[in-house]
C-alpha cells in the first residue's frame, strides 16, 4: 500500500526486506556464524577467567580452613558433618576431615551435651538467630574421664547463593588458658581488695592510735618540764653534776616534745582533715613566709616565690607543706652561703588521664643538698641523713609532706647532689573531688 506521507514507502506488515544489492544469502549467513563464534568465544574466555577466579578463592579459604587452630564445620539440616578442617577431625582422634563426612555429634559427645548442639542449630535454621561465643566446659570426647578445657563456639546459618538454607557453619575455639588466666586474675584482683581493705583498716588504726597515745603523753611531758623549773628555782645551789642532768631532762623532754608533735601532725593528715575547697597558693606561701621571717632574718636567706596557680585542696595541709619544705630549705644550709629558695609552680597535662589538669610544684634551695640514693630514704618517718648535733629535727617533716601529697592524690620527689642544693617536686591534681583520695601507702 502507498502513502503520501513525505512519498516514504512503507512496506505491508509481514514483509520481508529485500537482501541488500551486492550480497547473497550464503553471505549474510556466513557473517552471522563468525560473529557469533566470536561472541562465543569471548564469552568462554571470561567464564574461563571467572572459573580460574573461583577455584583460587576455594584454594585461599581451604587454605585457611585446614591451617586455622580453631575448629571448623558445616552441617547440613539434619546436622550431619559436610565440611569440617584437620582441626577438628585432629579433636576426635581422626587421621582426616573425610572421616567426618555424614556423621553427627551423636557419633562424638554424650548423648546430653549432643542434643544440647543439635537444638541450639534447629534454633538458628528456625530463626535465623546464630549462636555467637558461647562458652562450653567439657571432656575431651575421646576420653570422658580427661581433665575438662573451656572452649567458645559460635554458628550462623548457611544459605545458598538464591538464599536458601544448607544448614549452619560453626567455629570452636579452646580458650582454657585464657580463661584459667582470667578466673586466676578475677582472684587475684579480688584478694588484692581484700588486702587494700585490711592496709586502709590498720592505717586508720595505727594513725587513731598514734594520735591518742601522742596527745596522752602531752600531759606528763608538761610535768616533767614544769618540775625541772621549779627544781631549779628551788634549788639554785645545785652542784654542777646534777644541774647538768637536770638539764639534760628537760633537753630530752623537749625533743620529746617536738616528736609528739610532729606524731600527732603526721596522723591528723587523715584523722583531722578537713574537706577539700579552693586554695590559692600564693596566698598559703605568703603566710609561710610571714610564719617564717624570724627565722629568714637570723640566717640571712632569701626566699623567691613565683607564681602560684589556685588549686583544689586541704587548705591547712597545704600551709603545713610548704612550711615544711621552705623551713628545710633554709635549715640545710651550707654555713659559707646565705640560703636562696625559690618556689615556683606549672600547670601540666596529666600524661596517665587525658583532659585532667596537674599542678607541678617544685621547691629549689642552694643547701647542702644530698646523694640520690637516699631519695626514698628521706620521706620516710624518723629517717635522718645527719645527726641531730648537726642539724636539729625529728626527721619527720619530709614524712608529713609525703603523706600530704598521697592525701591529695598526688606524690612527692626530690633531684639533688651533695654541695649543689636540692629541688623538691610536688605533683598533685589542679582539680579534684571534693574528697580525699585514700592512701596508697
Amino acid at each position: 500500500m502507498n502513502t503520501a506521507d513525505n512519498d516514504i514507502q512503507v512496506p505491508l506488515v509481514g514483509a520481508v526486506p529485500s537482501v541488500p544489492k551486492g550480497y547473497s544469502a550464503e553471505g549474510l549467513a556466513g557473517s552471522k556464524k563468525v560473529e557469533l563464534n566470536a561472541q562465543l568465544a569471548r564469552e568462554n574466555a571470561t567464564l574461563a577467567q571467572e572459573i580460574a577466579e573461583l577455584a583460587q578463592e576455594r584454594d585461599l579459604l581451604r587454605t585457611v580452613i585446614d591451617n586455622l587452630p580453631d575448629k571448623i564445620y558445616a552441617k547440613d539440616k539434619q546436622g550431619r558433618f559436610v565440611l569440617n578442617n584437620p582441626t577438628h577431625a585432629k579433636a576426635f582422634g581422626l587421621d582426616s576431615p573425610e572421616e567426618m563426612k555424614g556423621k553427627t555429634d551423636f557419633d562424638f559427645f554424650p548423648q546430653e551435651l549432643a542434643a544440647q548442639f543439635y537444638l541450639d542449630e534447629q534454633r538458628t535454621i528456625e530463626t535465623g538467630e546464630p549462636v555467637i561465643n558461647q562458652e562450653q566446659y567439657k571432656n575431651n570426647p575421646r576420653d570422658p574421664n580427661s581433665p575438662k578445657r573451656w572452649s567458645i563456639s559460635s554458628k550462623v546459618l548457611w544459605r545458598d547463593r538464591r538464599g536458601g538454607i544448607l544448614g549452619t557453619v560453626g567455629v570452636t575455639r579452646d580458650i582454657h588458658e585464657m580463661k584459667t588466666a582470667q578466673e586466676a586474675l578475677h582472684k587475684s584482683e579480688e584478694k588484692l581488695r581484700q588486702l587494700a581493705a585490711q592496709l586502709e583498716r590498720s592505717n586508720r588504726e595505727l594513725a587513731d592510735f598514734a594520735y591518742v597515745a601522742s596527745h596522752d603523753l602531752q600531759e606528763p611531758l608538761r610535768k616533767i618540764t614544769v618540775f625541772g623549773e621549779r627544781l631549779k628555782e628551788q634549788n639554785p645551789n645545785l652542784t654542777a653534776e646534777s644541774a647538768d642532768c637536770l638539764n639534760r631532762m628537760q633537753k630530752a623532754a623537749g625533743r620529746m616534745q617536738v616528736l609528739i608533735n610532729d606524731l600527732l601532725a603526721f596522723s591528723r593528715v587523715t584523722t583531722k582533715a578537713q574537706p577539700f575547697t579552693s586554695v590559692n597558693l600564693a596566698e598559703t606561701a605568703a603566710g609561710v613566709l610571714e610564719d617564717l621571717e624570724g627565722r629568714i632574718e637570723m640566717v640571712k636567706g632569701q626566699v623567691e616565690v613565683g607564681a602560684l596557680p589556685v588549686i583544689d585542696a586541704e587548705p591547712l595541709q597545704m600551709r603545713q607543706l610548704l612550711q615544711n619544705l621552705i623551713g628545710n630549705a633554709l635549715k640545710f644550709r651550707r654555713p659559707e652561703l646565705a640560703p636562696v629558695v625559690k618556689v615556683e609552680a606549672q600547670i601540666i597535662p596529666d600524661p596517665d588521664l587525658p583532659g585532667r589538669q596537674l599542678c607541678r610544684l617544685t621547691v629549689c634551695d642552694n643547701g647542702i643538698g644530698f646523694d640520690e640514693k637516699y631519695v626514698d630514704r628521706i620521706f620516710n618517718a624518723f629517717q635522718r641523713l645527719h645527726t641531730r648535733d648537726e642539724y636539729e629535727g625529728t626527721g619527720m617533716g619530709l614524712a608529713i609532706v609525703r603523706k600530704i601529697a598521697l592525701y591529695h592524690g598526688g606524690d612527692i620527689t626530690a633531684k639533688s647532689k651533695p654541695g649543689e642544693g636540692s629541688t623538691f617536686i610536688l605533683t598533685i591534681p589542679v582539680v579534684h573531688p571534693r574528697k580525699a583520695s585514700p592512701e596508697t601507702k
